[in-house]
């Protein structure tokens, strides 16, 4: 066992880091066949025609931003990314829409995991791998929409970068609890400032969690290191304030009337717990739940230098699981509902670190306070490792047999490469281009898109309509300078 312990301690980082590149390889490639629609269209209309202009694309994006900070929703930041769709300069650089999402999401969590077990927690970057990589590869093999979470410009800047930027954050703040001199400590505010503007102006499942996270902090440093407590209070009133900003937008009243009142803050406070708890009990497949096991080791670990004692677990888990929890209620209490795909995604992501938590809590109170009371307590965990092999079995078997490959993100783009349907989808959106940039075709008539149906979650994200009234329809004749495009029944 102690052959196998060091065998894995050495080469698995390496291993776990060649799987995660492998696993990314399919679902970048098919970001080449990737294709913008619906609201890239709306966003990208004033920066294009600013570029049009010889102006710089910014100026038409502010422009937007003030638009529908008085019009339609106040999220400023994220409004401000979503006029950015690669659409704005060329639809052939669409390819860039996963890659930007996939290097959010990875520096986000790397970032974070290097911080917490190399300087939190006294660990090796290779502990800080085994901590990312699972994470990492879990959170996009099994999310439920790659369409709405890698593929789709809009809907993806609007969360799953979002995501990856409040990450960024949340390792700010624990940089902050680690500084030992003002260099280290301007390092944290600073960019910090920057990542607390990004998350308050955006979605507010971030900018709510986030806001938790910082007063936490706060409330920390208030408790234990005053001389931090004004440092931390920068980014996190420019947090607050951005949110603020966000929520009092004119905007949102107007948005709001063209749905079902609030349901009530109680109402949603409920509905978010359940909610909550029906996603951990959704999220535990068998892969899933067999690579937390395969983490505990890994989590054991991080817990001999630590010199807490990891009081009262249940509580800790409670805690942790509200906070999980209050991910949902915004949306719950604007809309009734836990919302779409694409937000959905990023609790998916945060339960990962809900897990991995409180596995190293309660492993650090059964170190702390269950194994010295135990006759030979401290072979038991040494003798854990012979679940391992087994365990990897078990994955290997699961992951076959249940067919959970052909379910992952890795092979479900895989297969969309293979049997060229991505490729069909691309040239007939390129094969529209002609009539569209056509400057003496005014009234456009195209042909409906043949699209099977592997791509829906994946690539494609609906088509044009029959009738041009419809919205879909004019955002494209805007961007294409034409008084009418429709398809052909």
């Amino acid at each position: 066992m102690q052959q196998l312990d060091s065998t894995w301690k050495k080469y698995g980082p390496w291993l776990l880091l060649a799987l995660l590149v492998l696993s990314l390889i399919p679902i970048l490639a098919l970001g080449r066949y990737d294709w913008p629609s619906a609201d890239d269209y709306s966003y990208a209309l004033f920066p294009h025609e600013s570029m049009l202009k010889g102006e710089f694309p910014l100026a038409g994006s502010w422009r937007y931003i003030l638009n529908c900070y008085k019009g339609w929703q106040g999220t400023f930041s994220a409004i401000g990314m979503m006029t950015l769709t690669p659409l704005t300069f060329s639809p052939f650089l669409y390819w860039l829409t996963p890659v930007v999402m996939l290097a959010s999401l990875c520096a986000g969590t790397f970032k974070l995991a290097h911080t917490l077990v190399c300087r939190a927690l006294g660990g090796s970057w290779r502990q800080a791998v085994f901590l990312a990589a699972p994470i990492l590869l879990l959170s996009i093999q099994f999310v439920s929409s790659p369409k709405d979470t890698f593929y789709w410009w809009n809907g993806a800047v609007y969360y799953t970068f979002t995501y990856g930027i409040f990450l960024l954050l949340v390792e700010r703040l624990a940089a902050l609890k680690l500084a030992s001199n003002r260099r280290q400590t301007l390092w944290a505010v600073i960019p910090g400032v920057l990542a607390a503007l990004m998350v308050g102006g955006s979605n507010y499942v971030s900018a709510l969690l986030g806001a938790l996270i910082a007063g936490l902090f706060l409330l920390w440093f208030l408790w234990k290191d005053r001389k931090k407590f004004l440092p931390a209070l920068i980014p996190t009133a420019v947090l607050v304030v951005g949110f603020l900003l966000s929520v009092a937008a004119p905007g949102n009243q107007v948005r709001q009337a063209t749905v079902a009142p609030p349901i009530g803050a109680v109402d949603a406070v409920v509905r978010s717990i359940r909610q909550a708890w029906s996603d951990v009990l959704d999220y535990l497949n068998w892969p899933i739940l067999l690579v937390l096991l395969l983490m505990i080791p890994l989590l054991w670990g991080l817990t001999a230098r630590v010199k807490f004692r990891f009081p009262l677990p249940p509580v800790f888990t409670v805690f942790s699981f509200l906070l999980f929890a209050a991910q949902n209620a915004p949306h719950f209490y604007a809309l009734g509902e836990a919302g779409p795909e694409r937000l959905r995604s990023i609790v998916f992501y945060s339960f990962f670190w809900l897990a991995v938590l409180n596995l190293w809590y309660w492993l650090g109170w059964v170190r702390r306070a269950v194994l010295p009371r135990l006759a030979g307590g401290e072979v038991l965990p040494r003798r854990a490792w012979i679940a391992v092999p087994v365990l990897l079995v078990l994955l290997a078997f699961t992951t076959v047999h249940y067919d959970y490959y052909d379910m992952s993100t890795t092979g479900r783009t895989a297969a969309a490469l293979a049997d060229g349907s991505a490729e069909h989808y691309w040239q007939q959106q390129v094969d529209r281009l002609p009539a569209l940039e056509d400057p003496n075709l005014t009234d456009v008539v195209l042909e409906p898109l043949e699209v099977p149906a592997n791509l829906n979650e994946l690539l494609f994200n609906g088509d044009l309509k029959e009738d041009s009234a419809i919205w879909v329809n004019q955002a494209v004749a805007n961007f294409y300078h034409k008084n009418t495009v429709r398809i052909s029944p």
